[in-house]
């Protein structure tokens, strides 16, 4: 009789073994790598790379050809492009559009937002890619967040107050650097009745938590979503940007090019249609489209229920390790756990610790601002007066005191016994302290890395 796989074995079957078993030297001997950094990117599933294989084999150009591979190609493409419709609630007036990644998604959005008249609205935990996008081409106001870095509705109603013409809130779904999520539909249904629109963040979101648009008509209906697959264990190359076909209709094509347009006149007049390829020009990414559709079947497959509940036992687990520990700081309290742990040693850089991390130990962590300076700031207790110094010294070329902490982000690629070598490796760096590693490494008195002897 066939044993039945208990669930932690069922996660590890959804990856392929090379991955799940990648081999890395340390100074201890050859280790298993611990990956603790996925909330910068996932470990594809093997399915997702099977479809890719499959597909690959009639590839064809998309919406660009009479051949076989090109309708079958188009057909897959096309397919994917309704299957993310479905999966976030979308509806037929919502248009799917397909972008590199999340950034290249917000960069699309700001750019036909600064053809319409107002201001944007920011918190201060987002990353930069959902800052930067917005204040190159838009005028935007940024609203403070409470000192752990959780929104205040209230502070944000006084902002629409206070600004009549907001025409956009843009907010992230989860923020990258604590896990924190915000309740959307909740900022969606204050938004509207401001008479402005919501666009969500949603890539550290979407791969733990059902993301649900909801119909156009329902005053808490999300505006405009954008993600992107290497995030949810799909391969680098593709992202979503997903919003009302009314308001693209309206606008100019953030690129054009080939493919998108219905016809150029003698007299170079541009004639279009109103459809979802007006703002897909040129050869797409139809791998990338069909990896993250699989990606997808798979998400559901497990189920979202399943998926939190085993996230989430990893992660207190991890957290209570490390937070009762003597030496070590940790940046959320319990009840505000997500999939991140923000944490450091006391008296080591947070970069020398994932740099030990890495070198004794084969985990995978990442430190530093996570390109959300002003969260990091709030939660390292960075003054004005600190603050401009800094900024001094990074006009001089000097970044070695950009402040920065060490991130452990958890997915379905990890288990008990990565929890186990994280907690047992905090610990032992706590006790060992900055002298003993101070012999080992030596900081680069610009840059602030540590370059081992």
């Amino acid at each position: 009789m066939k044993r039945q796989l208990n669930w932690e074995e069922e996660i590890k079957q959804l990856f392929p073994k090379s991955s799940m078993e990648f081999l890395v030297e340390t100074t201890k001997g050859l280790v298993r790598e611990v990956n603790l950094d996925n909330a910068a990117t996932t470990t594809p599933f093997s399915a997702v790379n099977q479809r890719v294989a499959e597909f690959l084999k009639s590839y064809g150009s998309v919406h660009r050809g009479s051949g076989q591979r090109s309708i079958t190609s188009t057909k897959d493409y096309e397919e994917a492009r309704s299957k993310i419709q479905r999966f976030v609630g979308a509806s037929l007036e919502d248009y799917v559009i397909f972008t590199k990644n999340t950034t290249e998604a917000i960069n699309h959005a700001a750019e036909l937002w600064s053809n319409i008249p107002g201001k944007v609205l920011v918190s201060d935990i987002e990353h930069s890619s959902n800052l930067l996008p917005w204040l190159a081409r838009n005028e935007v106001i940024q609203y403070r967040t409470n000192s752990d870095g959780t929104l205040n509705l209230t502070s944000i109603k006084e902002m629409f107050k206070k600004h009549r013409d907001i025409k956009l809130l843009a907010v992230t779904g989860s923020s990258n650097v604590t896990g924190y999520k915000p309740q959307i539909h909740n900022l969606a249904e204050l938004t509207h009745k401001h008479s402005a629109m919501i666009l969500i963040d949603g890539c550290q979101l979407i791969q733990h938590e059902k993301i649900d648009v909801l119909p156009n008509n329902d005053p808490r209906h999300l505006d405009f979503i954008a993600f992107s697959g290497h995030k949810m264990y799909a391969p680098f190359g593709v992202g979503v940007l997903i919003g009302q076909k009314k308001f693209f209709d309206q606008a100019t094509p953030y690129q054009i090019g080939g493919g998108n347009l219905a016809y150029i006149s003698r007299d170079l007049k541009i004639k279009r249609f109103n459809r979802v390829q007006t703002h897909d020009p040129g050869t797409p990414n139809a791998v990338g489209a069909i990896a993250l559709a699989k990606s997808i079947d798979i998400i559901k497959s497990i189920g979202y229920d399943r998926i939190y509940e085993y996230e989430s036992n990893l992660v207190r687990r991890a957290y209570k390790g490390l937070s009762k520990m003597e030496g070590v700081e940790v940046y959320l309290s319990e009840s505000g756990l997500g999939s991140i742990i923000p944490f450091d040693v006391t008296g080591i850089d947070s970069r020398l610790t994932a740099e030990v991390l890495r070198d004794d130990y084969g985990i995978g962590v990442r430190a530093g601002t996570f390109c959300a300076y002003e969260l990091i700031r709030k939660i390292k207790n960075i003054s004005d007066k600190q603050d401009q110094r800094i900024t001094e010294e990074v006009e001089r070329g000097i970044t070695r005191n950009i402040p920065g902490v060490v991130r452990a982000s958890f997915g379905l690629v990890n288990n008990e016994e990565d929890v186990l070598r994280l907690v047992s490796a905090i610990n032992e760096i706590a006790r060992n302290g900055i002298e003993h590693y101070s012999q080992v490494y030596r900081q680069d008195t610009s840059t602030g890395f540590w370059i081992k002897e």
